[in-house]
């Protein structure tokens, strides 16, 4: 009778155990993430990191998960960054583009010059195409929280004025973003600086190279206003930047919280996108005030540059991304355009 009374009084011991450790009668703050990310503190996309995404994730949780954030590249760049979430010492990053691309290469068919004419589009095939980029994400073992914008970039110079296709000839570009970044500067005749991500402002500032594309939020962030004096704000491509964590960390959280971070995700992204996009204004408008010289191309130069540099959708398509990718981002695009123009 004792040794039923043991059986039984374990057996309810280890039933507690197990209650306790699945869905909701989790302790509190019983599931930490670590994250790291390039961006500082309290500046652009950190910003809403901070202030929209996890706190939100945090409350769909009900408290459960801790999000601990390593602003300011303390945990390297993104390249270090995503070594250390594959070994396990980070759950997950937010990435720019450069940092996307690096973990999912595939990413960059979003990339292309010219591909994208306005962020009504971009949202579109974000609608369209996320889970899409799921299984994409999921292939290289990570899952992908959010994708938001960087920006549309602009093309930015200390000494020329980029007015023309044939002024990239003699300009010198920072180059760090990729191999459809580098294959854009190499259609276009441009000479093309490889840099890490570290050095991109000091090589800007100290004469290195004198060109760059990139966000103005960016240019404001890194203070080289002071230095740059052209901004051509031609959109020749979409950059966008991502929120992942690595599929087993998102895998470990209890199915229900699964479940209600994919109803939530859309929503997320565009509220996240929507604060973004209000601070890349802000930037664009500070940078015209500072003074910077704001170029236009004409009609003709810019349907110039659009033919020549639809030569990197050539050279990329099979080499960087699927061509069955590329055709769905086109088959929606087609789509969208042709319901605006009815």
């Amino acid at each position: 009778m004792r040794a039923k009374k043991r059986i039984l009084a374990v057996t309810a011991l280890l039933f507690l155990v197990f209650a306790t450790l699945s869905g909701s009668a989790w302790a509190k703050g019983s599931i930490k993430w670590k994250t790291a990310t390039l961006a500082p503190e309290g500046i652009g996309w950190s910003k809403q990191m901070k202030g929209i995404v996890f706190p939100e994730i945090e409350k769909m949780t009900n408290g459960e998960l801790e999000i601990k954030v390593y602003y300011g590249g303390v945990m390297g760049d993104d390249g270090d960054v995503i070594k250390k979430m594959r070994i396990g010492q980070l759950n997950g990053a937010g990435l720019a583009a450069q940092g996307t691309n690096l973990l999912c290469p595939e990413f960059q068919v979003l990339e292309l010059p010219f591909l994208f004419n306005d962020f009504d589009e971009v949202d579109y095939i974000r609608d369209k195409m996320t889970k899409s980029f799921d299984k994409v994400f999921e292939s290289h073992g990570f899952f992908l929280l959010a994708w938001v914008d960087q920006d549309f970039d602009q093309i930015y110079s200390t000494k020329v004025e980029l007015a023309k296709v044939a002024d990239f000839r003699k300009a010198k570009f920072i180059t760090w973003y990729g191999d459809v970044e580098q294959d854009l500067f190499q259609v276009l005749g441009a000479n093309a600086v490889p840099v890490g991500v570290p050095e991109v402002g000091a090589s800007i500032r100290s004469g290195i190279a004198d060109s760059a594309i990139g966000p103005a939020l960016w240019i404001v962030g890194a203070q080289m206003q002071s230095v740059v004096r052209y901004m051509n704000r031609v959109k020749i491509r979409y950059s966008p930047a991502t929120i992942v964590v690595t599929n087993k960390t998102f895998q470990a959280l209890p199915a229900e919280f699964q479940k209600k971070y994919y109803a939530m995700r859309g929503p997320l992204m565009k509220k996240f996108t929507t604060a973004v996009r209000g601070d890349l204004k802000k930037s664009m408008e500070a940078l015209i005030k500072y003074g910077i010289r704001d170029v236009r191309m004409s009609d003709a130069e810019l349907a110039e540059m659009k033919r020549v540099t639809h030569k990197v959708w050539i050279d990329m398509t099979g080499k960087v991304f699927p061509k069955s990718l590329l055709d769905e981002v086109l088959a929606h695009l087609k789509d969208y355009r042709a319901g605006k123009r009815s």
